[in-house]
């Protein structure tokens, strides 16, 4: 993340850290508060890593200063342009501010948390298939493939010459490792009937029909719950804050004009 957009989230919050309200500098007798660097620092433990990443952020935040002052003095604020973009950004801020009380209040069970750990570990299945396939857009395309395959010619040289897969193509169809779970059904479902090392096809999925070829497997170890809890609890966090939306969005009368 770029130094710049570290400074302008970050400043969203630093008001309520009055233990770090000491001032960093000070431009035209206008504090910088230590608070706002501590929280850039907070918000980007790799810039906080890097050598004298305090004075960055001091230094950026004196210039936003400088700037912010410049503009005031030639009346910047009062266009109808900076104006309108104030109006959204405060109306952004609210809008964060609202999502994060919400979220500090409604924090997520851990039996929560666990119940999407079971359904995730639950929906990877028990094996892991390495397959190799080859695209194209039209059955026909796949029949004509699946008989030259029947004839004796490598899998590897039709997929290079007719898979509008490129990046699959451009290696002779092979896609590596998969998880059942983490592809579309109808694939998911062909690689787990498929034997080994015998093209099946055609498979239709939304992105057109693959003939494709199981090569191996081997029994899945899923991650541990330690290694999945942060992810699983930023997105129940994030199914709460859209209901959230959602029930006042239900509460108020809302009007769009067509």
């Amino acid at each position: 993340m770029k130094l710049r957009s570290i400074v302008l989230a970050a400043l969203v919050g630093t008001f309520a850290a009055p233990v770090f309200a000491a001032p960093v500098a000070t431009v035209n007798g206008q504090a910088i508060d230590n608070s706002q660097v501590q929280a850039i620092l907070s918000m980007s433990p790799e810039l906080a890593k890097e050598p004298n990443a305090r004075e960055q952020v001091v230094q950026n935040l004196v210039n936003m200063e400088v700037l912010s002052q410049y503009a005031m003095k030639h009346n910047l604020d009062q266009s109808a342009d900076v104006k309108e973009r104030l109006a959204l950004a405060k109306r952004q801020i609210l809008a964060d501010a609202a999502v994060d009380q919400y979220i500090k209040e409604h924090p997520v069970p851990e039996s929560e948390i666990q119940a999407a750990y079971n359904k995730f570990v639950a929906a990877m299945g028990k094996k892991e298939y390495e397959v190799r396939h080859i695209l194209v857009k039209t059955k026909a395309e796949a029949d004509k493939i699946l008989a030259e395959l029947k004839a004796g010619k490598k899998f590897s040289t039709l997929a290079e010459k007719y898979s509008i897969d490129k990046a699959s193509a451009a290696h002779g169809g092979e896609l590596g490792w998969i998880v059942p779970g983490m592809v579309v059904p109808p694939f998911a479902e062909a690689i787990e009937k498929a034997p080994i090392d015998k093209p099946v096809g055609p498979v239709q999925t939304q992105f057109g029909y693959h003939i494709i070829e199981v090569q191996a497997t081997k029994p899945l170890t899923p991650p541990p719950l330690s290694a999945m809890k942060d992810r699983i609890k930023a997105q129940l966090q994030q199914e709460e804050a859209a209901k959230f939306v959602s029930d006042l969005r239900s509460q108020a009368k809302i009007d769009i004009t067509k």
